[in-house]
C-alpha cells in the first residue's frame, strides 16, 4: 500500500484484497491462541481491519516497548564476547566499542518513556563483519519515501525540530503527503522527547548512522 500512495484506485483495491484476507482470520479466531501482525506503516482513515477488530495496537505501548529491538542490559549481557573481540579488531578498549556502538545504532524510543532501544538490523551486521557500517542505511531508501520527498514542500532540514502527536504518528493519511509520520514509522526519526502541556512528540534523527546517511540522501536527491 506504501507504493501506491496518492494513487485512490490502486489504494481501494488493495484495501479490499486485505480486508478479505484479515476477515478470514477473524472467523478463524477460535484456533488462534495469538497472533503478532508488524509491519512499517500503519494507515488511518483506511479500513483495512474493519472485518479483524478484536486486535489490540501496542505500536506507543509500554509495556513493549523494547520489543522489536536490543536494549543496552541486553546488549551488553548477551554480546559481551561480540563486544571485546570487536574492538580487539578495530584497536578500541571495551568502554570506546560501547560508546561508538551507541553513537552508532542505539537512540530509538517508541514511547515517552521507553528505554534506548539499538538497531538490531545494524547491530548484528556490526558483530557478523567485526566493523562498524552503515548497514540499516545501506540496504536503501524505499521509492515510494523518495518520491514523497520530492513532492513534499516541507523544509527537510528540519526535522531535527519537529514535533507531532501521538495521533499523527500512529497513522498515515494515504492521500497527504506529510513526511514525519512515515519518516517516523521507517525509522528515520524517533522520539526524543516529550512536551506533557501540549501532549507532543519532539522527534529526531535516532543516531549518527541514520543522521550521517539521510543527510547524503537529502543532498542526492534529484528535486
Amino acid at each position: 500500500m506504501l507504493q501506491v500512495i496518492g494513487n485512490e484506485e490502486l489504494m481501494t483495491d488493495y484495501r479490499n484484497t486485505l480486508k478479505a484476507f484479515y476477515g478470514v482470520m477473524k472467523s478463524c479466531d477460535k484456533y488462534i491462541k495469538f497472533a503478532l501482525l508488524t509491519g512499517v506503516t500503519k494507515f488511518c482513515k483506511v479500513s483495512v481491519f474493519s472485518d479483524l477488530n478484536n486486535l489490540m495496537d501496542i505500536s506507543m505501548n509500554n509495556r513493549f516497548a523494547s520489543l522489536c529491538g536490543i536494549t543496552e542490559e541486553e546488549l551488553y549481557r548477551d554480546f559481551k564476547e561480540d563486544i571485546i573481540e570487536l574492538g580487539e579488531k578495530n584497536g578500541m578498549t571495551e568502554k570506546e566499542t560501547k560508546a561508538t556502538l551507541k553513537e552508532m545504532y542505539d537512540g530509538y524510543h517508541f514511547t515517552e518513556k521507553s528505554e534506548d532501544i539499538y538497531n538490531p538490523f545494524s547491530l548484528l551486521n556490526t558483530f557478523a563483519q567485526m566493523r562498524f557500517g552503515s548497514y540499516w542505511f545501506e540496504t536503501g531508501t524505499p521509492t515510494f519515501l523518495v518520491e514523497l520527498l520530492k513532492h513534499s514542500r516541507y523544509n527537510l532540514y528540519r526535522f531535527t525540530e519537529e514535533m507531532a502527536d501521538a495521533d499523527s504518528l500512529e497513522g498515515i493519511d494515504t492521500m497527504h503527503t506529510n513526511p514525519v509520520p512515515i519518516l517516523y514509522q521507517s525509522g528515520y526519526l524517533t522520539i526524543k522527547g516529550y512536551d506533557k502541556e501540549f501532549r507532543a512528540y519532539y522527534l529526531g534523527f535516532p543516531n549518527k548512522e541514520v543522521e550521517e546517511g539521510f543527510t547524503r540522501f537529502l543532498s542526492e536527491i534529484s528535486w
